[in-house]
């Protein structure tokens, strides 16, 4: 039998627990896969060789005219870095890829790879006192890399539009399973199909997908996997203990089947995480969101700034809306209202008053649309007919810049809330507490006002959680939109 092969006999499903395991796949079994998973691709390192030696030469030969080094020199030093260059990339196994990913081509460890090879030429020229002119150099580094990017690119293409439909099998408990094969179908990049779940033992009432789909337990692994000829098997992280995972992963790699740990961080923004390791052993790193230092100081500047120049360009609509709440029924035209700001400290925000007079004090019924501590109703009879204009286009929230300047609030961040609906709020929701409310922030530019308050606690903990000032600027591009759509206003 070859060294690469492995024979698997299917174990007795009295031995390894739940006898609803049964396989229904009518394929017969194979003893390898028809096609690699995992494809190395000579093509594309031979083509690097080529296109990498055209360089050297083409260089070479074009500096050598120029009397700056013989001929002879520059193609020797540049063939020992295309030598260099190629065993680098080698090394890096940028000539491998795996129907399971959306491979790029490892077009960033090409470049990588490239910068770090001419710096290395550099020095040595330096330290053996070689004569090689630095424009040779930079021209070899802009050969490599753009020879390199096209290949991969055009490489790329062509492994796209010959895949097939990755196949999957996740393993996992009842939940997780279902949570990451709505991931995979939901990925845009991939096409993954989910072929089954395997797992040790069925919940009870499992949904009915899930005892569908239930291919075997996680000893059967391996049998599963030839049966449905898979591509690629997600572990769901707690699903197998660690003395078992390193040699059923190694049986699967050996049948040429990728595997993945999900670790079911679903709110967890991806720059937050990295893969490390302690004394040899992989380590998932969960670093915590940047809520203070040099980027709040920019954050900072850019709310006064922003701000400024809003109050400035807004300010003749502003005498218009606040002449207009004064004609409609005299009443003062600043609403002043106290919420809850960061680190739980109250402050007095600003907004052009939408309601009658004494609104808080009418003696009507009011109803909440919403479950929760936050109040919105639908065709709340307080609001005046200018106030339901203003709340249509947002111009209400205007004089809140006043407060972004006074450094009360920011131009994004979690919805300011009052007093009594924070008292009214579980205790996990003062996490919001972390920054500053915003003008504008996660719930403005996703429904608004058609968003529940576990949706709203949801997407202002997520802002909290993954802070950044890309963020910021993202969520900034999306209100204008929001705005222009009055989506949810009320």
């Amino acid at each position: 039998m070859d060294q690469n092969s492995i024979s698997v006999t299917p174990p007795d499903p009295s031995e390894v627990g739940d006898s609803a395991f049964e396989f229904t796949s009518e394929r017969p079994p194979v003893e390898t896969p028809e096609i690699p998973r995992s494809r190395s691709t000579t093509s594309l390192a031979l083509s690097d060789l080529a296109l990498f030696v055209a360089v050297v030469l083409i260089a070479g030969v074009g500096f050598s005219q120029r009397g700056d080094a013989e001929l002879g020199e520059l193609v020797a030093f540049g063939l020992l870095g295309t030598i260099g260059l190629s065993l680098t990339l080698w090394w890096r196994n940028a000539y491998v890829y795996s129907r399971s990913v959306n491979w790029d081509g490892n077009i960033s460890v090409a470049l990588t790879s490239v910068v770090g090879v001419v710096f290395a030429m550099i020095t040595a020229a330096w330290f053996f006192e070689f004569t090689a002119h630095r424009l040779w150099q930079f021209a070899l580094a802009i050969g490599w890399g753009a020879s390199a990017l096209l290949i991969r690119m055009l490489m790329a293409r062509r492994v796209i539009s010959d895949q097939a439909p990755v196949k999957v099998i996740v393993a996992g408990n009842t939940g997780d399973a279902l949570a990451t094969r709505l991931a995979l179908r939901a990925d845009p990049r991939t096409n993954y199909e989910v072929e089954g779940f395997v797992m040790d033992s069925l919940d009870q009432d499992v949904p009915e997908v899930v005892s569908r789909l239930a291919l075997g337990s996680i000893d059967q692994l391996p049998h599963v996997v030839k049966r449905a000829r898979a591509d690629l098997v997600v572990v769901c992280l707690g699903a197998i203990d660690a003395e078992r995972f390193a040699p059923l992963s190694r049986q699967l790699n050996v049948l040429g089947v990728d595997v993945a740990l999900s670790t079911g961080l679903s709110n967890v923004a991806l720059r937050r995480v990295s893969l490390g390791h302690i004394s040899g052993r992989p380590l998932v790193r969960v670093t915590a969101a940047p809520l203070a230092g040099w980027q709040l100081g920019v954050k900072r500047m850019l709310d006064v700034l922003g701000a400024s120049l809003l109050l400035i360009a807004t300010a003749p609509l502003m005498l218009l809306t606040m002449l207009a709440i004064r004609i409609e029924d005299g009443g003062a035209p600043i609403f002043r209202q106290v919420r809850v700001g960061k680190a739980g400290r109250p402050f007095k925000i600003l907004k052009f008053r939408t309601m009658v007079m004494n609104a808080d004090q009418m003696t009507i019924d009011l109803r909440n649309d919403h479950e929760g501590p936050v109040f919105k109703m639908t065709n709340d009879p307080r609001i005046t007919k200018v106030g339901a204009l203003l709340r249509k286009t947002s111009i209400d929230e205007l004089p809140q810049l006043i407060n972004i300047i006074r450094g009360e609030m920011s131009l994004v961040g979690p919805r300011p809330l009052p007093v009594h609906e924070v008292a009214a709020a579980p205790a996990a929701f003062l996490d919001r507490q972390a920054v500053k409310p915003g003008l504008t922030g996660r719930w403005q530019v996703s429904g608004r006002s058609d968003t529940g308050f576990k949706e709203l606690d949801e997407l202002d903990r997520w802002y909290v959680d993954n802070w950044s000032l890309g963020q910021d600027f993202e969520i900034l591009a999306r209100t204008v939109p929001a705005v222009l759509l009055a989506r949810g206003a009320r």
